[in-house]
């Protein structure tokens, strides 16, 4: 499964692409909002897109997941943060969620296992 990951905390983004890798994933880690949809762009076969609420120059995880979601419709979008779940993120199962920091790798691994819906 193909994850790009885009936390503004280094030690948090380098520490998902350690366990993901772990558990056998390809990663994509980007370091900006402004990367990250350069990289979608560019290579859009994403599975799984992790970001935080919480990025750089004023971006928030849930803007870049609304713009992700028009630009990889197919990737299920996950909003991590150490605070709570803004009231404009909408979960939407199987598609996407919400994840509370902190969160070890037992829930990260249930997150990747969940099915992702049939599309009609």
């Amino acid at each position: 499964m193909k994850v790009l990951v885009l936390d503004g905390d280094d030690r948090v983004s380098r520490g998902l692409e350690r366990t993901l890798r772990v558990l056998g994933h390809d990663v994509l880690r980007p370091t900006s909002a402004a990367q990250a949809r350069a990289t979608l762009e560019a290579e859009p076969a994403v599975d799984i897109i992790l970001a935080a609420q919480h990025l750089d120059a004023g971006e928030t995880g849930t803007g870049f997941l609304r713009w992700a979601a028009a630009q990889v419709p197919q990737a299920r979008r996950v909003l991590i943060s150490g605070t709570h779940c803004p009231p404009d993120f909408i979960e939407q199962p199987g598609l996407q969620w919400f994840l509370p920091k902190p969160f070890g790798r037992r829930e990260l691994e249930a997150l990747l296992s969940t099915p992702q819906p049939t599309r009609s």
